[in-house]
C-alpha cells in the first residue's frame, strides 16, 4: 500500500485500489447466480456486495472507502417501487387516458428520482466513518437533467458542451463531506475546446472512412450489375477496414474526450480546507484501457464486464492523487444513516443512483 507523502501541512497520498479482476469477477458471477436462482429477489444483496467489495478495495491515506447501504432498504423500495408501476399499469387497462398519463408522471418523477439516486449514493459512502451528503434539489435535476438538454438539441447541440458542464457541476458541486462543502469550478471554455476537437477527429476519420470505402463499393456495385456474385463478395469483404477504423476511431474520440474533461473536473474539485485532487489521465492511456476492455467484453460476449470494471477502476485510481490538510482528521459527521424515505428506497429500484467509485 502506497505511504502518504509528507508535504509540510499537506499531505498527497495516491489512491490504491487493490480489487482483483478475477476476484471481482468470481463475486459478480456468483451474485448474478444467486439473483437468477431467486428470480430477483437477491438482486439488492447483490448490489450491496459488489460495491462494498469495490469500496472496500479503495483506500486513500491507509482508510477505505465503505458503502453503508442496507439491502433490505433497497429491496422494500423495489417492491414500492414495483407496486407503483401495476398501480399503473392496472389504472391504464381500465381508464384509457392512464396511457397517455402515465409517461408523463414519469418524466415529471425523473428529477426527483435522479436527486434521490445520487443522495442514496453519497449518504451511503463513508471515509473515515465520515458520511458525505448530497444538497441538490428536483428543481434544479429537472432544469439540469431535463430542460437543458432540450434546449441542447433545439440549438442542434451548439450548447451540448455548456449543459454538460452544467450536468457535472450539479451532481459534484452540490456535496459535502461530513460539516464541510465540495465545490466544482469548471471552465465552460474546457468543455468546449474538448467537444470541438473531439469533432475535428470525428470529421477526419468520416472522411479517411470515406476513402478506404470508396473503391471497394464501387468494385461491389460494378460487379453487382454484372451479375458477379464472387466479385461482388470479394469487394464487400474489403470493406471490412472501415469498419476497423470505425471502432477504434470511436474509442479514441471517447478517450479524448473523457480523459481531457476528468481531468479538468477532478483538478478543480475541492473538499474546503480539506482536500484538493490531481488527475493525470492521459489520452494514450485511456484508450489502451478502452480497447483492452473493449476486446475482452467482444471475446467473452459480456461475461468479462466485472473484470473491465476493475481495469477501469485501477487505472483511474493510478492516475489520481489527493492532497489532504490536517483538517481531514477531525472533520465531524453530520449525516446519518438513510432514514428508509420512499424516495431513497425507489432510486434503487429504477437503478438511477450513480457509483462514487
Amino acid at each position: 500500500m502506497t505511504q502518504p507523502i509528507d508535504m509540510g501541512h499537506t499531505r498527497s497520498a495516491s489512491i490504491d485500489f487493490s480489487a482483483s479482476a478475477w476476484g471481482y469477477t468470481k463475486l459478480w458471477l456468483i451474485n448474478v447466480l444467486l439473483t437468477i436462482l431467486s428470480l430477483g429477489l437477491y438482486g439488492p444483496w447483490a448490489k450491496v456486495r459488489n460495491n462494498q467489495y469495490l469500496y472496500g478495495h479503495t483506500s486513500i491515506d491507509n482508510h477505505r472507502l465503505q458503502y453503508l447501504a442496507n439491502p433490505m432498504q433497497i429491496f422494500i423500495g423495489r417492491l414500492l417501487a414495483v407496486g407503483v408501476l401495476l398501480i399503473f399499469w392496472g389504472a391504464s387497462a381500465f381508464w384509457a387516458p392512464m396511457i397517455f398519463i402515465g409517461p408523463l408522471l414519469f418524466i415529471a418523477a425523473m428529477p426527483w428520482l435522479i436527486v434521490q439516486g445520487i443522495r442514496f449514493t453519497y449518504r451511503n459512502t463513508a471515509y473515515r466513518n465520515v458520511r458525505f451528503n448530497f444538497h441538490g434539489n428536483y428543481w434544479g435535476a429537472c432544469l439540469n437533467f431535463i430542460i437543458l438538454p432540450i434546449v441542447a438539441a433545439v440549438t442542434l447541440y451548439l450548447l451540448m458542451p455548456w449543459v454538460i458542464k452544467r450536468i457535472h457541476q450539479f451532481m459534484f458541486g452540490n456535496c459535502s463531506y461530513g460539516d464541510r462543502d465540495i465545490s466544482l469550478t469548471t471552465d465552460t471554455g474546457e468543455y468546449y475546446k474538448a467537444a470541438l476537437i473531439a469533432f475535428a477527429l470525428s470529421i477526419i476519420f468520416f472522411l479517411v472512412a470515406f476513402l478506404v470505402i470508396a473503391t471497394p463499393l464501387a468494385g461491389y456495385t460494378a460487379a453487382s450489375e454484372a451479375g458477379n456474385d464472387m466479385a461482388a463478395y470479394a469487394a464487400l469483404g474489403a470493406m471490412l477496414p472501415l469498419f476497423i477504423i470505425i471502432y477504434f476511431a470511436s474509442f479514441l474520440i471517447q478517450a479524448f474526450f473523457i480523459a481531457t474533461i476528468r481531468n479538468h473536473i477532478v483538478n478543480n474539485l475541492e473538499a474546503e480546507g480539506l482536500a484538493k485532487f490531481t488527475s493525470e489521465i492521459t489520452v494514450t492511456g485511456y484508450l489502451k484501457m478502452m480497447i483492452i476492455n473493449g476486446l475482452l467484453i467482444l471475446f467473452t460476449l459480456g461475461l468479462a464486464f466485472p473484470a473491465t470494471k476493475v481495469l477501469k477502476l485501477r487505472y483511474l485510481s493510478s492516475k489520481t492523487t489527493v492532497h489532504l490538510e490536517p483538517a481531514i482528521d477531525h472533520v465531524s459527521n453530520t449525516v446519518e444513516g438513510s432514514s428508509g424515505a420512499f424516495g431513497e428506497e425507489a432510486a434503487g429500484v429504477f437503478d438511477s443512483d450513480f457509483s462514487v467509485v
